[in-house]
């Protein structure tokens, strides 16, 4: 019996290291970078360049020492200018997977009713990614396709799952 209070939440379980674990997305803000700085290498435009670069630039700064938290605020910003990115260029997205569920999940938690009624009471999944959130029958699309539609840049709605 005394196992089974060790691994609830806390209880005076054994210590792990967690200095690994951060608050914020600035892993994912830098794969999302790195995305950005690939599809450029294969289609190279100096002002999309510049243009993505002001567009995930911080409002705001770091604490001298410290490193800066990523908010999904910050991280939603620099997905959809990764897509307009691609987009311009002419390049194939690859939007980081964590990176792309975390802003698909902020963008179905905050979407105007509309898509909310699309959505509701169904799992939306990715068709190219390994990510899903909801209940209920699954609504899929691409990565690029579902978040253009949770932001409202497509008219075109997830599908019924096939089979």
């Amino acid at each position: 019996m005394s196992d089974l209070w060790r691994n609830l939440p806390l209880s005076a379980r054994e210590r792990v290291d967690e200095s690994g674990v951060g608050g914020g997305w600035g892993a994912e803000l830098d794969a999302v970078r790195a995305a950005a700085q690939a599809a450029l290498a294969g289609h190279p435009d100096a002002a999309a360049a510049d243009e993505f670069a002001s567009a995930v630039a911080s409002p705001r700064p770091g604490r001298r020492g410290r490193a800066r938290r990523v908010g999904l605020r910050e991280l939603d910003r620099a997905v959809y200018a990764y897509l307009a990115l691609c987009a311009r260029i002419g390049a194939t997205p690859h939007v980081p997977e964590r990176a792309a569920g975390a802003v698909a999940l902020g963008r179905a938690a905050a979407a105007p009713t509309p898509i909310r009624a699309v959505i509701a009471g169904h799992t939306l999944r990715a068709t190219d990614a390994e990510w899903s959130f909801g209940r209920g029958p699954v609504l899929e699309d691409s990565t690029p396709e579902l978040l253009a539609f949770l932001a409202g840049q497509s008219l075109r709605a997830p599908r019924p799952a096939a089979g």
